[in-house]
């Protein structure tokens, strides 16, 4: 049987910094029985999505009482136990996953789905990133070390 981790103190404190995160008493929020090993905030909407080894990622508020939200959250790519990353477009319109499959998956920022699912790597896909000035390019890397640049 795994331990529940109390994924939103993780997430509030790296969010937060640590001061606010003692004062914000949120030991049961969401139980998750599964590690979260990445948290990225929206740029624009109040709003952070944490990585779960769930194969999902989960969405909550930025502001008390730092909600989860029960009805939306982004499925589709498989994590598989690696440190699978996400990251939001500069304009907070997409949502990017890796995925132990190799591939990239664009996800549409409001309504959660996949609009696009990139073959990329032959190994886990472990992270992904928008370019800061060049809206429609994207870099991933593997697990084998290997980077790619899309557009």
């Amino acid at each position: 049987m795994q331990t529940p981790v109390y994924c939103v103190c993780v997430c509030v404190c790296i969010c937060l910094g640590f001061h606010q995160f003692l004062l914000c008493h949120l030991p049961y929020v969401y139980v998750e029985a599964y590690t979260c090993p990445c948290v990225r905030c929206h740029p624009f909407d109040s709003i952070f999505v944490a990585q779960s080894n769930g194969n999902y990622d989960a969405i909550f508020t930025t502001t008390p009482p730092y909600r989860l939200n029960k009805y939306k959250r982004y499925e589709g790519h498989v994590v598989s136990g690696f440190p699978i990353k996400c990251n939001f477009s500069l304009d907070g319109k997409k949502l990017a996953s890796g995925s132990s499959d190799g591939s990239i998956y664009l996800y549409d920022y409001q309504s959660s789905k996949v609009v696009k699912k990139i073959k990329a790597h032959d190994q886990a896909c472990i992270d992904v990133a928008f370019h800061p000035v060049i809206p429609n390019v994207i870099a991933s890397c593997s697990w084998d070390g290997s980077i790619l640049v899309f557009e």
